[in-house]
């Protein structure tokens, strides 16, 4: 199935004054927000490949958008994983009872924005690890390439050396 809408901004994750944050977390952060903005393009591309995907039908992505959901995504850096994580809004447990889920009319309408939202996040995260985001660790280029990863013949034993090879005949 498809969903038919027009891409809404994308969520403002870049913020200053977030007290847990260290500061290369907001610098990543910046970096992040400037893909999800229309010059990189990355939010337009994942909500795009999401749309074409997703299950959810136009009157509960309209639920989503009037919730204020799509703009209440975060995206972050985990340094850990080295990969992009985010954090999805999720419809409460006890929406019946709070007026602001008035148009929420039953579990499976909770249950479709909740997983399909998620997807969302997954698919803009992996699409910003993929291909946007160079920060890997010096530890990859070692684990890659080995301990000469910098190429310079000098630094490796004589017996491996290439050009040791030609020098015996």
């Amino acid at each position: 199935m498809s969903l038919d809408v027009a891409t809404p901004t994308a969520p403002t994750i870049y913020r200053e004054t977030r007290d847990e944050q260290y500061e290369s977390d907001v610098d990543k952060r910046a970096d992040l927000q400037s893909y999800l903005d229309d010059e990189e393009n990355a939010w337009e591309e994942g909500f795009s490949d999401w749309a074409d995907e997703t299950a959810l039908s136009v009157d509960d992505y309209q639920i989503a958008l009037d919730l204020g959901y799509i703009e209440e995504f975060d995206f972050y850096w985990n340094p850990e994983g080295e990969e992009v994580e985010y954090e999805t809004p999720e419809i409460p447990d006890d929406w019946e009872e709070k007026e602001q889920y008035a148009e929420v009319d039953s579990w499976s309408t909770v249950s479709a924005i909740n997983e399909e939202l998620d997807e969302l996040g997954e698919t803009v995260a992996g699409l910003l690890t993929d291909y946007y985001v160079e920060w890997g660790s010096e530890r990859d280029i070692v684990e890659t390439f080995g301990d000469q990863y910098n190429g310079r013949d000098d630094a490796m034993p004589e017996n491996i050396r290439e050009d040791s090879r030609y020098e015996e005949d």
